[in-house]
């Protein structure tokens, strides 16, 4: 087994928006470092004083160094059939597979991070972050934030949780699978899991009835299997592992999709393990109210019996929302006094509000995003911040101007959907919102 040991400098946290300007890969056997790859890359953007200052890396350095498409072969050809190392590899890989889409090619390796397998070999240390890590087991790190040297000292973590732990099971292709014993279901066996891509989608667990019990999204949902079908000394482990009877997954390559499918699952089918919760908790709500014979948006508590117009976590989010749309509309907020306290509400006088609605996702939208390969993306059609449904397209080709050519799939309609969306816009995690 080989293994490919990676670390990345970045303009920035999100994959979205951020291009790599250093990557090194340090090529391991299980024995040894093999090989070395390493070269800065023009990221085509200008790198933010606040990088520069902690990486030492700028744009001056960067000016001459070949772009991300120039190198993708080399490190293409240098990774193939090794298993990516990284301390914190959804990070690295999630980097390196988002710059891989760009140049119109997939990016795919099995993966293993050197943060779990720390937790593993060296539990009860304070921190796990490679520079503390690192210092507590006696490895130099010289040049920290710099991807060479912290490439190099991961290789070096690396080789000490291979002496602590056999590199036999541990080290498994899909690394972490689970004890199925104690599932008594034929349908789940070690094949059918390694089958299992660690991708982006969704995953459900059905019982012996074939009822959804849980639904969840994850950008890696081999791993999401593995970790919940485990062993542990929780009585709801027990029973979920006792429960589980098929296991079901979709490929989103969307990480957006994924929540909302999940979203869907969680309130239309309420799966028992689950709780009836959602990971996005819809606390307060937009509702709406008439008073005085006027249709008010008014900000209250959720209230399952009532007809939702927008989720929001938490009253200031809402609030904020409202003051926007008072603000730009030139309808001030009133207070409508209802029971013991006042409630902040917005008339729904102006024509704009009523007829588009007081989403962030005002008239047509399409909200593109990665697709389950490099040639397609994927495509949520919200109009008026209704989500109403998606589908797929090819990437190279323009979108028809009729959202209903490319959605295949429609929503049940949520409010927690918008709310999905909202955040997913608001952190940047897409490709394109386009207005139709």
């Amino acid at each position: 087994m080989r293994y490919a040991i990676t670390d990345i400098e970045t303009t920035g946290g999100n994959a979205k928006t951020g291009k790599i300007t250093e990557i090194a890969v340090y090529l391991h056997n299980g024995s040894k470092i093999i090989d070395t790859y390493e070269t800065l890359v023009n990221p085509g953007m200008k790198i933010p004083p606040f990088v520069t200052k902690l990486t030492g890396i700028s744009n001056e350095m960067v000016a001459d160094a070949p772009d991300f498409e120039t190198v993708a072969a080399e490190i293409d050809a240098f990774t193939a059939g090794a298993v990516f190392v990284a301390h914190n590899v959804h990070f690295d890989y999630g980097f390196i597979r988002e710059e891989f889409r760009r140049t119109g090619r997939d990016f795919k390796r099995r993966k293993l991070c050197t943060v779990q397998l720390s937790r593993s070999a060296f539990p009860g240390l304070a921190s796990y972050s490679l520079d503390k890590v690192t210092r507590e087991l006696g490895i130099v790190l010289n040049g920290h934030h710099r991807a060479s040297a912290d490439a190099h000292a991961t290789a070096l973590l690396f080789e000490k949780i291979l002496a602590a732990e056999s590199e036999e099971g541990l080290f498994d292709a899909h690394a972490g699978m689970p004890d199925l014993a104690g599932i008594g279901s034929t349908y789940i066996d070690p094949d059918f899991i390694r089958s299992i891509p660690d991708d982006p989608g969704i995953v459900r667990f059905y019982d012996a009835a074939d009822t959804l019990i849980f639904s969840k999204r994850s950008a890696n949902i081999l791993t999401t299997v593995c970790e919940k079908l485990k062993q542990n000394q929780s009585k709801n482990s027990e029973e979920f592992r006792a429960a589980v009877h098929r296991i079901d997954y979709t490929l989103t390559g969307s990480q957006l999709l994924a929540q909302l499918l999940e979203a869907e699952d969680v309130m239309d089918l309420n799966p028992h393990f689950n709780h009836g919760k959602f990971s996005l908790k819809a606390h307060y709500a937009a509702v709406i109210q008439h008073h005085e014979n006027i249709p008010h948006a008014v900000l209250t508590r959720r209230r399952s019996s009532e007809d939702v117009v927008l989720a929001f976590s938490n009253f200031f989010e809402g609030l904020d929302h409202l003051e926007k749309l008072a603000k730009a509309y030139r309808t001030p907020l009133r207070e409508i006094k209802t029971g013991r306290r006042p409630l902040t509400a917005l008339p729904l006088e102006h024509e704009g509000l009523l007829t588009e609605g007081i989403s962030a996702f005002r008239g047509k939208n399409i909200l593109t995003d990665e697709g389950r390969n490099a040639a397609e993306r994927t495509l949520i059609y919200i109009e008026n911040g209704a989500v109403l449904g998606y589908g797929y397209a090819d990437a190279s080709r323009a979108l028809s101007k009729d959202p209903n050519d490319d959605i295949a799939v429609r929503f049940k309609p949520f409010a927690e959907l918008e709310l999905a969306a909202r955040k997913f816009v608001e952190k940047g995690r897409y490709e394109e919102l386009i207005r139709l």
